[in-house]
């Protein structure tokens, strides 16, 4: 437990804030998916059957990163479940925040063990932020898009 405080400790204020916010957001969106049915709560998620540019610019890519860091790192200390879906939905939100573009993706693969398995993943340009490894295995059946309002922060 000391060697974990102390971890938490190193990171920098950023890294700290971040974490911290991820983990408090992973609370709020495991209530949410426990108690709002899936139509109501994807009105929420973006612009459905829609996709946000791959090219995206290097500070966007580098603000995502550290947010897929925090998030994946947040998810590990929770008391309530924080899978695939949890931690996608969250640093959507934060990315969201920041008004950085980015996609959701929902997929399936035939499990022979189990029948269907579920995945859900983010993306921003070129960067997965979330669920990244294996996605490929996973057949693409939604994705829900937020694009930027900030027309000057496309220029940069």
């Amino acid at each position: 437990m000391l060697s974990k405080l102390t971890g938490f400790l190193h990171l920098t204020r950023r890294e700290r804030c971040l974490f911290l916010e991820a983990f408090c957001l992973s609370g709020m969106v495991r209530l949410a998916l426990l108690i709002i049915p899936f139509r109501r709560l994807s009105l929420f998620l973006g612009k459905q059957a829609v996709e946000s540019p791959w090219d995206e610019n290097s500070e966007s890519i580098q603000v995502a990163g550290a947010i897929g860091r925090a998030v994946e790192t947040a998810s590990r200390y929770t008391p309530w479940e924080s899978k695939c879906f949890v931690q996608a939905l969250v640093a959507k939100i934060m990315l969201r925040q920041m008004d950085i573009a980015n996609t959701l993706y929902l997929g399936v693969v035939r499990d022979g063990r189990k029948g269907l398995a579920a995945h859900a993943w983010l993306r921003c340009g070129g960067l997965m932020v979330t669920g990244g490894p294996g996605e490929n295995r996973f057949t693409k059946v939604g994705s829900f898009a937020d694009c930027k309002k900030n027309v000057r922060a496309e220029r940069r």
